[in-house]
């Protein structure tokens, strides 16, 4: 749920801790498992295709993977959100009830040996939903293995309640340690449990990386393996060649303080668009779609025959369709290229049967006002990603399968 990606529950995606290893190197790896949400309560919608409505089920592209960990003396549980587009943790307050959509767990400070407030306020507005309390110092344990002392997070008395709806908690923010002084009214940057895990030498660097495994079919309501992160570095094993290539995060002052990188420009087959200024992009592991300049859709899907799109402007094409092309971005002096079947989604994670003939959805969609280019899920499951809070540098490399 960051602040970009929360545009709608579509955009929504989490982590779920299935086992933790210390590898030798330092680094703690934490595969994950994605899950289907829980979205009953979206009513299913439409799209126009030659004048004509189908009903389609959206929910069944939305993913969630939900992370497990433990606050406190003795651990008391939580199961958490991820988010790269925001960089505060919370866990909602016991007795907040109603006010937190009754959460399936809540903290008790009074019940743990190790806990300290700071007695500074948080408050954090995402593009949907809230949050708001007060900061405090303890203990985080990661699966009953890895244990954090001091790391900081927010104690929650007061939030939307969504999250509870999928089974979740509170929120893992894991952006950079600067967007977290947004957060507070005293301007002031509070690590993430990343920074604090490099801190205590619980990992050799201010460094996470993640490695999905990219969907090519699901039952639904059935959990499967889907990746993994690790803590403290990246595992070069699951990179094409061993090799990542870093650019800097971007120097627009709308987005210099989050995970976001810079585009110079966008092929689309034999058409290039250049950016100057260049275009930046959030690399956000809480999105699920690409959001792209309008021309860049446009020109990617103009070929299409039978070309659909949705209520929320998400297109759809044949499932057999041969009329997509290559699109290969420009970042930093690498290029990055989606070919046709990574930017299409599978017909049996989220797709419809229109006159016959089946209908996949896409990755992509056009940019919202507020913001240039987003390379979520769509993207990332194409490559290793790494995200280095001391280098403010973030990397890709072609993912392994």
């Amino acid at each position: 749920m960051s602040t970009w990606s929360s545009l709608s529950l579509l955009l929504t995606t989490a982590l779920t801790i299935w086992s933790v290893v210390a590898a030798d190197d330092g680094f703690i790896s934490i595969p994950f498992v994605g899950v289907d949400r829980k979205a009953a309560h979206l009513p299913a919608w439409g799209f126009q295709r030659a004048g004509a409505t189908v009903n389609v089920p959206l929910e069944n592209i939305d993913l969630a993977y939900l992370m497990n960990i433990s606050i406190g003396t003795p651990p008391q549980p939580f199961t958490l959100l991820l988010d790269t587009g925001s960089s505060s943790t919370w866990v909602p307050s016991k007795g907040c009830g109603q006010f937190c959509g009754y959460p399936p767990h809540t903290f008790s400070p009074t019940e743990s040996d190790t806990f300290n407030t700071t007695n500074m306020l948080f408050s954090i507005h995402y593009g949907e939903g809230f949050s708001r309390g007060y900061y405090a110092q303890d203990t985080v344990t990661l699966n009953d293995v890895v244990s954090v002392p001091d790391a900081y997070f927010a104690v929650s008395d007061f939030n939307d309640g969504e999250l509870s709806m999928d089974g979740a908690d509170g929120i893992l923010g894991i952006g950079p340690d600067v967007l977290s002084r947004y957060n507070n009214p005293d301007d002031v940057v509070v690590p993430t449990l990343v920074s604090s895990m490099h801190k205590a030498d619980v990992i050799p660097n201010n460094t996470f990386s993640v490695y999905f495994k990219a969907l090519e079919s699901t039952e639904k309501n059935i959990s499967r393996v889907n990746g993994d992160i690790i803590f403290g570095g990246v595992d070069l094993s699951r990179v094409e060649n061993e090799t990542i290539s870093y650019m800097p995060i971007t120097s627009h002052s709308d987005f210099k303080d989050y995970w976001a990188v810079d585009i110079d420009s966008i092929s689309v087959d034999n058409e290039t668009v250049s950016y100057n200024p260049t275009l930046p992009a959030l690399v956000d592991t809480g999105s699920t779609l690409i959001f792209l300049p309008k021309e860049i859709i446009d020109s990617a899907l103009s070929r299409v025959k039978g070309l659909a799109v949705d209520y929320s402007g998400q297109y759809l094409v044949p499932c057999n369709t041969e009329d997509l092309v290559p699109i290969t971005f420009n970042m930093g002096e690498h290029e990055f290229t989606l070919h046709p079947h990574e930017y299409i989604v599978p017909l049996s994670v989220g797709g419809t049967v229109y006159q016959s003939q089946e209908y996949c959805y896409t990755y992509l969609h056009e940019a919202p006002s507020f913001v240039d280019a987003i390379l979520g899920y769509g993207f990332l499951q194409q490559f290793v990603s790494v995200y280095d809070d001391e280098n403010r540098r973030i990397g890709l490399g072609r993912a392994t399968y």
